[in-house]
């Protein structure tokens, strides 16, 4: 007795029936990931730390700081951020403790550097988004500069 069977997978059938799979039955093509390290211009730092203090002062951010120190230093100007790095004291609002407690009394006061609370937020920051803020400030929002503001103060987002 013999096999009467035909072999589909030998014939014109076979590839009648895989032409409309072609594309689902080659290999797949897998492109390795790479990091690319950027080194902004002071300008360019300028430009992004004045955007992300004034739009974090400016709406993003007054949900949870009260008030801010700068010693007599201008925060929403990049030259002196960047230029000076000085020192501020962030004052959490009253009433409110990331726990979610309330307290009539001033919470908390971080003593940090207005550049370097830019540039450690920046590094916490997703990657996309950190992409972001080198290349296409006017795409991030109140929101985002919120959040590289509490990356750089606290190392992650306490305030939602």
């Amino acid at each position: 007795m013999t096999n009467d069977k035909p072999n589909l997978t030998n014939s014109h059938f076979a590839d009648i029936l895989a032409e409309p799979f072609a594309d689902l039955l080659k290999p797949k093509k897998f492109y390795p990931t790479i990091m690319v390290e950027y080194t902004p211009s002071r300008e360019e730092w300028v430009e992004i730390a004045e955007a992300i203090w004034v739009g974090a002062l400016e709406g993003g951010s007054n949900h949870w700081i009260a008030y801010i120190h700068t010693g007599g230093h201008v925060l929403k100007s990049g030259f002196d951020v960047v230029d000076s790095n000085f020192e501020i004291v962030i004052h959490e609002d009253d009433g409110f403790i990331p726990d979610g407690s309330f307290d009539d009394e001033e919470t908390e006061t971080h003593r940090v550097k207005a550049f370097d609370v830019i540039v450690e937020g920046l590094n916490r920051l997703d990657p996309s988004r950190q992409n972001l803020a080198y290349t296409d400030l006017g795409q991030l929002d109140a929101n985002d500069y919120d959040l590289i503001i509490q990356l750089g103060v606290f190392g992650k987002e306490v305030y939602c």
